[in-house]
């Protein structure tokens, strides 16, 4: 059994998580109703576009955001044939026991890289995706620590917020990217308002602009903050689950040392790792996709980070 302040710090996360969804819809919403002003719509013909578009592809997002994120990682299926992906099998089952959530599917990517992600809709429906360089470099209790990570995240509903949000957030940065490039195209064309016009018009437009322009940013911004406070909730959980957070620190300390050379995927899903695969050092600012891995790595010990170092024949990071 989880102690009590994992427990209360699931359920907020549950609860941050339907915030999240119900914010980034309204954005999607709003900015798709934005476009339709821009594009000299009637204001309630360009909000009633924006509700049902906006379900709609929230709903389509939904039903194949697993697969989509599957296919832009190049993730396969664990192969029982490969002595290491049959092993792996066996461990996230046995984890996903102790875990008390149903076995996810296991993929593999094949990445000298040493990572893994989780997606999913919900527990039931989840998938955890390991490297081929995590497989090959960690020790038994360094890729367990992993493990127990990344079931976390289902286990804490982050998949769910994690794998639709990705989408969203996207949609909303193409949708205003291309209103725009539309807008001053034509030269900044008004409408939007109907027959009257006037200052009414005028200031429907300024809001519509404004909303195009600041969804976007907004959108990433919250999304970020959210991924870095799920990363240290499936730190501690993780640790719970194994009883033995230096086994998670020892995977975090490698992952920070092996520079990345070989990324796989498309950089649209780097949230989703377990480290950013793209890049291991960076500061702790509100653009961050993940804490700093000394952070973590001081947190789980309860000791100030000692860095090592880095590995002979690796790329500094």
């Amino acid at each position: 059994m989880q102690p009590p302040l994992i427990d209360e710090q699931v359920r907020r996360n549950k609860q941050k998580t339907a915030l999240v969804f119900v914010l980034m819809g309204l954005l999607l919403v709003g900015v798709i109703g934005a476009a339709g002003v821009l594009l000299a719509l009637p204001w309630y013909v360009a909000l009633g576009i924006g509700v049902i578009g906006g379900g709609i592809y929230l709903l389509i997002t939904s039903a194949s955001s697993v697969s989509a994120i599957l296919a832009a990682a190049r993730a396969r299926p664990a192969n029982p044939q490969i002595r290491e992906e049959k092993l792996l099998t066996y461990r996230v089952e046995e984890m996903a026991i102790a875990a008390g959530i149903p076995a996810p599917k296991v993929y593999i990517q094949e990445s000298r890289d040493i990572n893994a992600f989780a997606t999913g809709r919900n527990p039931k429906e989840a998938v955890v995706c390991f490297t081929t360089g995590a497989l090959a470099q960690l020790k038994q209790e360094e890729l367990e620590g992993v493990v127990a990570h990344e079931l976390s995240h289902i286990k804490n509903y982050d998949v769910r917020l994690a794998t639709i949000t990705i989408a969203v957030v996207g949609m909303i940065a193409l949708l205003a990217e291309i209103v725009l490039r539309f807008t001053f195209y034509r030269g900044g064309h008004r409408g939007g308002g109907g027959r009257g016009g006037g200052q009414a018009a005028l200031i429907l437009l300024v809001i519509s602009i404004l909303l195009i322009v600041l969804a976007p940013i907004f959108s990433r911004l919250v999304y970020f903050a959210m991924s870095r406070r799920r990363e240290y909730l499936a730190d501690a959980t993780g640790a719970m689950l194994t009883r033995n957070p230096e086994g998670l620190a020892g995977a975090l300390n490698k992952i920070l040392h092996d520079a990345p050379d070989d990324p796989k995927g498309s950089r649209t899903i780097s949230s989703l790792y377990f480290a950013n695969p793209y890049l291991r050092r960076h500061r702790d600012n509100i653009w961050s996709t993940h804490p700093p891995l000394e952070k973590r790595i001081a947190i789980l010990t309860g000791r100030p980070y000692q860095p090592a170092e880095p590995q002979a024949g690796r790329r500094a990071p």
